[in-house]
């Protein structure tokens, strides 16, 4: 869907308490060292280095330690480079921005818009064009969303290919507990990408015996994101691009769709678990 205007809203979420938490950070504030699989991706024994675009091949997620209502992305507590604001109409309309820098004054790099009381089956996710272009912006919809019942949302997307071509692609978030989320360092459930329009051999496989990246009905896995399950305040998830993900060959565009999806399911998820709905 594109060339739609979306409307705009306002307000806020209740503060609420964090869920229970786990911080991952070393003590010095420095990121931890990253698994071998987000620097890298091995495929037919060729080794992919990460070359992405626009988003970094990994981010953390941080509430801020004052308030629900805004998050912070970036590799350790320290250092910030998208901030995350939460917006909720009268209406029940929740609209989270993404932001292109780490204050919510910096303009948006994607939002989505969804139903703040989690009934709705789709959220809506409109990425405004790059500045200065004069295009239109990207509008699309991600269908197959049920609150609490962890369904698989899918969305199709325009991707780059070879020699400037250009594909629409289908593209489903699976809920996981595999080894994907595992490798993030103690998270132990989340969320996976999958790339429906790519097949590997290893459909079929068991789970102890199917390559890192690879789902059971053998696609691939191009980003994951992972809830923090123990005690932390502030840290709430990590993020990841895995595989052709991180390769830069999708374009910018499709490395912003991923990233405002996942923070999109990570709030569904984190909502549901305080059982909190917003206010008129």
């Amino acid at each position: 869907m594109e060339n739609q205007k979306s409307p705009s809203y306002s307000g806020a979420i209740p503060d609420v308490p964090p869920p229970p938490y786990s911080e991952y950070d070393h003590p010095s504030g420095h990121a931890e060292q990253s698994p071998q699989y987000e620097a890298s991706y091995t495929a037919n024994s060729t080794t992919l280095h990460a070359a992405t675009r626009k988003i970094p091949p990994i981010l953390n997620g941080y509430l801020h330690w004052t308030s629900t209502k805004d998050l912070y992305l970036g590799p350790s507590a320290q250092e910030r480079l998208y901030a995350v604001s939460i917006q909720t109409a009268k209406t029940g309309q929740q609209t989270i921005v993404l932001h292109d820098g780490p204050t919510d004054r910096h303009p948006p790099l994607g939002k989505s818009e969804s139903d703040g009381y989690l009934r709705a089956k789709y959220f809506l996710i409109t990425l405004p064009p790059r500045s200065g272009s004069g295009g239109n912006p990207v509008i699309e919809q991600i269908d197959g969303v049920m609150p609490y019942k962890r369904m698989a949302p899918t969305f199709s997307f325009t991707v780059s290919g070879a020699e400037k071509r250009t594909t629409r692609e289908v593209f489903q978030w699976r809920s996981s507990h595999g080894k994907e989320i595992k490798e993030l360092g103690g998270f132990s459930y989340g969320w996976k990408l999958v790339r429906l329009s790519h097949s590997t051999d290893e459909a079929g496989a068991s789970r102890s015996h199917r390559p890192l990246g690879c789902t059971s009905d053998g696609k691939e896995i191009v980003a994951v994101i992972a809830h923090n399950s123990s005690w932390s305040l502030t840290k709430g998830f990590r993020f990841a691009f895995m595989g052709s993900g991180l390769t830069g060959t999708m374009g910018e565009k499709w490395e912003t769709m991923a990233l405002v999806s996942a923070v999109q399911l990570w709030c569904m998820d984190y909502q549901s678990m305080v059982h909190t709905t917003p206010v008129t």
